[in-house]
């Protein structure tokens, strides 16, 4: 079975709400799903399409694992920190 791979492209609405109601508290919450974030941020060398003020890609046992974590109790309670505060794209995909 493939590894799931979480990837969120973030433009932020309100920086110090989005860090301080999702961004401080997502990590331990994935993690505890079994989620291994690879990238959080950081500068972006190249890049096509729309522009973002973060990018993330977190790794899972599989897409099942990160649809259940997105759907967890835990992440449900964080997630308004996030939609309110920012736009972006968030999907998860299937790794080869």
């Amino acid at each position: 079975m493939p590894k799931g791979y979480l990837v969120g492209h973030f433009t932020l609405t309100d920086k110090a709400r989005f860090m301080g109601e999702y961004g401080t508290k997502v990590v331990a919450i994935l993690e505890e799903c079994g989620g291994k974030v690879l990238v959080r941020g950081g500068p972006v060398a190249y890049r096509e399409g729309e522009t973002a003020d973060i990018e993330v890609v977190v790794e899972f046992p599989d897409s099942e694992a990160a649809q259940q974590c997105l759907q967890s109790e835990a992440y449900r309670a964080i997630k308004a920190g996030r939609t309110d505060n920012s736009s972006g794209r968030l999907v998860i995909v299937d790794g080869v």
